[in-house]
């Protein structure tokens, strides 16, 4: 009788546990190809930054035109970045002036441009399901290593519906955690190379450093 009721709470325990109906691996394959339905992204964004030594949050939010191949437009409170991946035109609005750099110059600084894409070169660890405005998503927790240096932690919140990004997580070597909640993300069928280049504005400034 005993060894019966063991079996009963044995099998009982197993059928409770919740049963995943998709992969790691496949949930990132499918994220993968989802980027590859479009030539651009446009989207809004918030990031958050918990220090590690502070109580304080620093929050931002921004707009982002990105491209494969480092071209990019990101707006944020007082400042517009253009890239068309051999150029970067930092447009301080409040200044009126624009600096001009070589992209191949700047340092390896991290920006939404960079991280939207770099959840996709890393391996997927686990999935497990969480939820976040009202929806629910998957999580994969991701390995960090081939941003050594960079990330001690990694992990992207993927829509259920067609596995678009919805959230990024990333924990740095000092240990400060960084939310980029991601808003009204579009995938651009058609883009032209002048999307991602700084047009002259009346009374702007402009100092090339290249």
């Amino acid at each position: 009788m005993l060894y019966l009721l063991r079996l009963f709470a044995f099998v009982l325990f197993f059928a409770v546990l919740p049963v995943m109906s998709m992969t790691a691996d496949e949930a990132m394959e499918k994220s993968k190809a989802w980027f590859k339905s479009g030539k651009a992204w446009d989207l809004s964004f918030r990031v958050q930054v918990f220090y590690v030594d502070s109580p304080e949050i620093a929050s931002q939010d921004g707009k982002l035109l990105v491209a494969e191949g480092d071209r990019f437009v990101l707006e944020m409170a007082g400042i517009k970045f253009y890239s068309d991946g051999e150029s970067l035109w930092q447009h301080n609005v409040e200044q009126k002036q624009v600096l001009i750099k070589a992209v191949e110059d700047l340092s390896s600084s991290l920006h939404p441009s960079e991280l939207l894409f770099k959840y996709l070169n890393c391996k997927a660890k686990s999935i497990s399901e969480g939820e976040f405005g009202g929806e629910k998503l998957w999580v994969l927790k991701l390995d960090p290593s081939k941003y050594a240096g960079q990330f001690t932690q990694m992990e992207v919140w993927l829509s259920k519906k067609d596995f678009s990004p919805k959230r990024l997580f990333t924990v740095d070597p000092s240990g400060n955690g960084s939310w980029y909640n991601i808003v009204n993300l579009k995938v651009m069928k058609k883009v032209s190379a002048e999307d991602f280049k700084y047009k002259p504005i009346k009374g702007v400034d402009e100092i090339d450093m290249r």
